[in-house]
């Protein structure tokens, strides 16, 4: 572990067991309606904004971790791809810079014998020259941008609809005597799940001058940026997508109030809380109470930061509290028990939100079309190139016994 890493770490425990005292402490004068509370609340937050910002540097942390094993692996497949379509990276890269120089007009530039054939290699079927030949892997950098995405499951399909079923009924069997009369009984029913495939777009356009001027890859770095986009854009979806062009977010189906333990086909088992801005221990108990056993050790919590902070302060009835932070580099924080995510697309604590889930996130499925495709556009608008971008993916659950959550009054 690095010294950051140590650091971060050793700053957790020193920030969660003085935040411990000093509520103990607030939580007893406001019992006995003691004086010094304004001291003690100042003080609070003060401890809770740096054990907040210690559990965001170890995040960040993890995740630069991530990151420098993405660069290296995108940089193996980068060389890796090139190798197979007899492209070197560097004769390409000095075609590239001729090409733009002469406004694109390839028949007016001058090309080695190697630059030429680098060019071909490179070739998009679809008409003009990639600016990266290796571009079909940029799908990896979304994976791994989105919480959800990493948890669920992932399937790449070749049509626009992915169809499934439900195997959640059972046929009907009972005891009979020896000589009883045998009635028929029900047969299990076999249910249908179709999952669209949506798409997202961009197209920003940046100056040609800009591009041959620049002393560094301006088209990769805005290609990187709408990547970048299109994760939060996903991500956000597959929380909380409720219209047609989105896909489905998991807090966005019918809560099941009554019987929230038993499962009902298209509907997410819920507990209501009592109050609209408040959550309670014995609330989070029940949610946890209605996911069965078989399904607990894959489960996380989910929430956003703000219910986070909510959640730190709460105590079970022995007086412990009930959320614990994690004292190593890629082991989340536990809430009774189970691990967390954090995902900032969930609600605040208001009225009616879904501001807590528990769930085996596998059961969410995500269904991927196409890749993150990328069409330059040089014509429409001169003097400047267009890159027209698109990806296609759908998302919803597939499985609503996996999944509970917690609704605010």
């Amino acid at each position: 572990m690095s010294e950051d890493a140590n650091i971060e770490i050793k700053k957790i425990g020193e920030s969660f067991e003085a935040f411990k005292k000093v509520n103990d402490d607030l939580l007893a004068k406001q019992a006995k309606n003691e004086g010094g509370q304004a001291e003690l609340k100042s003080q609070l937050e003060k401890i809770e904004s740096g054990l907040s910002s210690a559990l965001d540097m170890k995040k960040s942390i993890e995740e630069l971790k991530a990151s420098q094993k993405r660069l290296a692996d995108n940089v193996e497949f980068a060389h890796s791809e090139s190798e197979k379509k007899g492209i070197d990276l560097e004769v390409y890269g000095s075609a590239l810079r001729k090409g733009l120089k002469a406004g694109w007009k390839m028949q007016n530039v001058s090309l080695s014998e190697a630059e030429t054939k680098a060019m071909s290699a490179g070739s998009n079927p679809d008409g003009g020259y990639t600016l990266t030949p290796f571009l079909g892997d940029t799908s990896k950098i979304i994976f791994d941008s989105s919480p959800v995405r990493a948890l669920a499951t992932v399937q790449t399909i070749g049509t626009n609809l992915y169809q499934g079923y439900f195997d959640d009924d059972e046929s009907g069997a009972g005891w009979v005597g020896e000589l009883a009369p045998r009635s028929e009984t029900t047969t299990a029913q076999i249910g249908q799940l179709n999952i669209p495939v949506n798409e997202m777009y961009a197209f920003p356009k940046i100056s040609e001058s800009l591009l041959e001027d620049s002393n560094w890859n301006l088209a990769a770095w805005l290609q990187g940026n709408v990547r970048d986009k299109f994760g939060r854009l996903e991500a956000t979806a597959f929380v909380s997508g409720n219209t047609q062009l989105q896909p489905k977010g998991f807090t966005t189906y019918e809560a099941k109030t009554s019987n929230a333990d038993v499962y009902t086909r298209n509907k997410v088992g819920t507990k209501v809380t009592a109050g609209a801005n408040a959550i309670t221990t014995d609330e989070l108990v029940d949610v946890r109470t209605l996911l069965k056993s078989p399904y607990r050790a894959a489960a996380y919590w989910a929430f956003n930061r703000a219910t986070e902070g909510y959640v730190r302060k709460l105590k079970d009835g022995d007086g412990n509290y009930i959320w614990q932070p994690s004292y190593q580099m890629g082991v989340p924080d536990v809430l009774l028990g189970q691990r967390t995510v954090i995902m900032e697309d969930m609600a605040d604590i208001a009225t009616g939100a879904v501001s807590v889930v528990l769930a085996d996130f596998s059961s969410y499925l995500i269904v991927d079309r196409v890749g993150i495709s990328v069409l330059e556009d040089r014509y429409t608008d001169k003097g400047k190139l267009g890159f027209y971008m698109r990806k296609r993916v759908g998302g919803a659950l597939s499985d609503f016994d996996r999944i509970k959550q917690l609704k605010q009054a």
